[in-house]
């Protein structure tokens, strides 16, 4: 590509010295067609030059005198067919049996290739083209295959920083890949399941306070701020579903739990939405709610021992909000006795008892 380099050089150069255009086009030619031999790079950088600045007479002209003198051992079909063309609006006969002749005689080479003009007409083009597709969707899934197979093991051997790793190649170059989204969204959950599973254990399964309080002052900021939050969410939730779940955990954090629950509904069904939907819901007061959730989630976390005390946790606080108090504090103390100090049973007891 040395002589690729050249040239973009020697354009810069008669640019900065203040030559049109016009001058610098027919500079360029005239000192390429006095080369004896021109190299594929120097004939493909003056091409794409002269196709750029819109001389398509001079580059017709530079490539037949140049296949006329032997000054070239192949010939760029593309930029000879698509500057013939706007050139007239239209192609010849003659000129594409001129082009089908040159593509027979000699390899393939790229401009041919990249011509949809070309490949409108010769069909060995178009094969050719398919060809490479085909080979390249081929080598494509080939290592996409290879890939996941890499993740796969990494994983059954918890081996988390590669599978870090792979999983950022595969997303990388397979943005839109539904398979890799799949695992990706896979890989999320895992990783919630794991922080969650930490927080049960530590017995202090507590919402973050972020501090914020709710003043008339703030009151037009947070309005703004609720109807931005949910116009982001309306538009991010079929090209990056995966961040919403994000954008609820900011609505919460502002206590913003109606708009929360709005934007968990579009977000993908993970166990970490469910549970942050429980929360949104018990924070809400929206207790009937709240229980039909609860059940699903006993129902899908029935082998799960320590997720089962969140589920009774809220679950006590959903019958108290409903009125059945004796129901509330006895499930309550059973989440006591099992797990003590779990979040703030103990002064829930005390108030419940005491009210």
């Amino acid at each position: 590509m040395a002589g690729t380099n050249s040239l973009e050089i020697e354009i810069h150069s008669l640019f900065q010295e203040g030559a049109s255009i016009e001058y610098v086009s027919r500079e360029l030619v005239a000192k390429y067609e006095k080369n004896e031999v021109l190299s594929p790079s120097e004939v493909e950088g003056l091409c794409h030059f002269l196709m750029s600045s819109g001389h398509f007479d001079l580059l017709k002209e530079f490539l037949i005198n140049c296949i006329t003198k032997d000054k070239i051992n192949f010939f760029p079909v593309g930029f000879f067919i698509e500057s013939s063309f706007l050139m007239h609006d239209y192609l010849t006969d003659e000129i594409i049996d001129v082009a089908e002749s040159i593509i027979e005689k000699q390899d393939f080479e790229s401009s041919s290739l990249q011509s949809q003009l070309v490949q409108t007409f010769s069909t060995k083009v178009a094969r050719e083209k398919t060809e490479i597709q085909k080979n390249y969707l081929q080598d494509r899934l080939g290592k996409k295959t290879r890939l996941i197979e890499q993740l796969n093991h990494y994983r059954q051997h918890q081996l988390i920083d590669q599978e870090e790793s792979v999983l950022q190649q595969l997303t990388k170059l397979y943005p839109q890949d539904l398979e890799v989204g799949l695992l990706k969204q896979a890989h999320l959950e895992k990783k919630a399941d794991e922080i969650l599973s930490r927080v049960i254990s530590r017995k202090t399964l507590t919402r973050p306070k972020s501090g914020y309080q709710k003043t008339p002052e703030n009151k037009d900021f947070i309005e703004d701020f609720e109807k931005n939050i949910i116009k982001v969410s309306n538009e991010i939730y079929k090209t990056y579903p995966d961040q919403l779940y994000n954008l609820a955990i900011l609505a919460f954090q502002f206590e913003l739990y109606e708009s929360c629950l709005k934007i968990l509904d579009q977000a993908p069904h993970t166990s970490a939405r469910d549970w942050l939907k429980a929360e949104a819901l018990s924070e809400a007061g929206r207790f009937l709610d709240l229980l039909k959730l609860l059940e699903n989630l006993e129902e899908e976390g029935s082998d799960n021992h320590e997720l089962a005390f969140g589920v009774a946790y809220l679950k006590a606080i959903a019958l108290y909000g409903l009125g059945q108090k004796d129901m509330a504090i006895k499930l309550l103390e059973n989440v006591q006795q099992m797990v003590p100090f779990y979040r703030s049973s103990e002064a829930l007891l005390q108030d419940w008892k005491t009210s």
